[in-house]
């Protein structure tokens, strides 16, 4: 049966807005999009959601999350990144079965309250496949992997194709699991290259956290400094002499199927041999800021024509999933580095979240806009008592007014995820399942 949904605003991203709009959903695609009367004549037989003071646009791209810490929120807040990166593997052992799964399904949840129909996951435990195939996510999952100077990258890599193998069984049509080598600082060189092996033999995606911090680029150059020193419970980092972007280059982990997350210090130049090697980019402006870490430089990366989309990262570092105060702080963040208002308008912004995430991770043709044809991936903004109720612009409505409280509906191929109305018992449920996990990570007895 099809299904229409008209809202007193739409959005379609890659075509102007329509005042008094709809959209027409069958067999999980999208059919037609225009005004409310175009629609309903093409689909007289339709069954009709109004959906009253809203914009309706596609579902969010949140292009870079770790489900599994969405009880992380606080931890080590103001330390530097080394420490905090201590800090948060230090807590993660006083956790019992269960609790990832818990943190996970909360985290997937959490997504969809914001708005967001697909993610791309770097997954510590693999809990996330089975949370985000269960929440209808659609979106990647990435198994982490790790390995420092001296360990033979065999059995990792064996490990780690093994995790991927059985995680798939748990996955839905709309997952893909890959491999997520997780840094240059915490994988080396010959584990980047055994792990790219596998990737390029079983056609798996790969996420890496790259440049994100000043004491990352210490360590990988000469093996010394904060990160360096923070990580030698783990492993010995094994210095390379180079920025992490050359050395992506250098492993060939530059091209269309990796996501490069962060990218805070680089150079213009660097952005260029980004761009021209076709690897997605995920900004992730409110972590960086949180972590000290800087401002990553987002019209560079724009302006060499990078595949850029934006992330929240997790709780661990950025407070919350909410992808719209992500759009927020990527709006504060370009227009301060640049000291400039245009640097980054709401358009753009809108348009990093939707069809820009969607290019980076190798879903242009399926979603991040509303048209014929593409996958019927929706999300629905109430403006009812915003500042933004009596509508000038929509696309800066929506990107100023969006917030979790406000997500009306997020659809995934043509199916109701997630349902302002009726889902809050859901997620009553959801953070009661995982708040025993924080509290242990928290040395809360109860």
């Amino acid at each position: 049966m099809t299904e229409v949904y008209a809202a007193d605003h739409v959005v379609p991203v890659g075509a102007p807005p329509l005042r008094g709009g709809a959209v027409a959903v069958a067999d999980g695609a999208i059919v037609a999009v225009g005004t409310r009367a175009e629609v309903l004549n093409a689909h007289p037989e339709a069954r009709v959601e109004e959906l009253g003071s809203a914009i309706l646009l596609p579902a969010l791209v949140n292009a870079h999350t770790h489900l599994e810490y969405a009880t992380y929120g606080g931890f080590g807040d103001g330390m530097t990144f080394g420490p905090w990166i201590a800090d948060h593997v230090a807590r993660r052992p006083r956790l019992e079965p269960g609790d990832v799964e818990a943190a996970a399904a909360l985290g997937a949840l959490q997504n969809l309250r914001s708005g967001v129909g697909t993610i791309a996951d770097a997954s510590f435990a693999g809990a996330s496949v089975r949370a985000a195939s269960e929440a209808g996510l659609r979106g990647i999952v990435d198994f982490e992997a790790f390995g420092g100077k001296g360990q033979d990258p065999a059995p990792t890599v064996e490990r780690t194709w093994e995790r991927i193998q059985a995680l798939r069984a748990d996955a839905s049509p709309l997952i893909r699991v890959g491999i997520s080598p997780h840094a240059p600082y915490t994988v080396t060189p010959a584990l980047y290259r055994a792990l790219d092996e596998l990737a390029l033999a079983e056609g798996l995606s790969i996420i890496t956290h790259v440049a994100e911090s000043k004491g990352e680029l210490e360590a990988i150059a000469s093996g010394t400094g904060p990160v360096a020193v923070a990580l030698l419970a783990l492993a010995e980092v094994e210095a390379s002499g180079l920025h992490p972007v050359d050395l992506m280059a250098e492993l060939g982990l530059l091209r269309p199927d990796v996501v490069l997350v962060h990218m805070v210090q680089i150079t213009p130049e660097h952005a260029r041999l980004v761009a021209a090697g076709g690897a997605g980019v995920a900004h992730c402006p409110r972590s960086n800021a949180l972590l000290g870490c800087g401002a990553a430089p987002l019209a560079d990366l724009l302006a060499a024509g990078a595949r850029v989309g934006i992330g929240t990262d997790s709780p661990a570092s950025a407070v919350d999933f909410d992808l719209w105060a992500e759009l927020r702080t990527a709006i504060y963040t370009a227009r301060a580095r640049e000291a400039r208002p245009d640097a980054l308008s709401a358009q753009q912004a809108l348009e990093l979240a939707t069809i820009g995430g969607a290019r980076a991770l190798g879903y242009e043709d399926t979603i991040g806009t509303l048209a014929v044809g593409k996958r019927a991936d929706l999300t629905a903004i109430d403006l009812t008592g915003s500042p933004f109720a009596e509508v000038e612009d929509p696309i800066a409505s929506a990107v100023f007014a969006g917030s979790p409280e406000r997500t009306l509906l997020t659809i995934i191929d043509g199916v109701v995820r997630y349902r302002r109305a009726t889902d809050d018992g859901r997620l009553a449920a959801a953070l009661a399942a995982a708040r025993p996990g924080r509290a242990r990570m928290i040395g809360h007895e109860n």
